[in-house]
């Protein structure tokens, strides 16, 4: 029995497009410091389980007032990075799924390489920036390869015809 734990392929498109714009907007506030959130307000209140203020003070279980740009921004590259790299191919085979395992595999190594190198050689904000966006590289790092591999296989079959 064959499990199906992959999205429709009629969803890969659009999921696709909200990927590459959150992708753009998250590495842009990645080299811009995390400021660009800060240029743009969509301040509400919200429920937090715990925040710590500007001068220390810690709240438990209250409601805050937050600009919620970044956690839109990131639960839209989520949502949609998961749908867009696990949405079936149009022809999806044996082969397709080994490029995907081995694509997943390949991007947990490189992921967490990557995450070892900054632990030893970046300190302060700076490396709490990097373990925040070590979250969403991940996937990146996944959708990358997987669909790089697939081309090439595609160009290959083509040159073979």
């Amino acid at each position: 029995m064959k499990l199906t734990y992959l999205f429709p392929h009629r969803l890969k498109l659009l999921s696709g497009i909200v990927f590459c714009i959150t992708s753009i907007i998250l590495l842009t506030a990645l080299l811009d410091d995390l400021f660009l959130f800060e240029k743009f307000e969509l301040k509400t209140t919200v429920f937090a389980l715990n925040e710590t203020g500007i001068m220390g003070q810690k709240k438990t279980f209250s409601f805050i007032e937050n600009n919620i740009i970044d956690e839109i921004t990131m639960t839209l590259f989520i949502l949609s990075g998961l749908v867009f790299a696990f949405s079936k191919e149009k022809v999806e085979d044996e082969m397709t799924e080994k490029v995907r395992l081995d694509s997943l595999v390949w991007a947990t190594y490189f992921n967490y390489i990557a995450f070892l190198f900054c632990t030893w050689f970046f300190y302060g904000v700076l490396y709490l920036n990097i373990l925040m966006f070590a979250v969403f590289t991940h996937l990146l790092f996944f959708v990358i390869r997987f669909n790089w591999k697939m081309h090439q296989i595609r160009k290959t079959n083509c040159d073979e015809e």
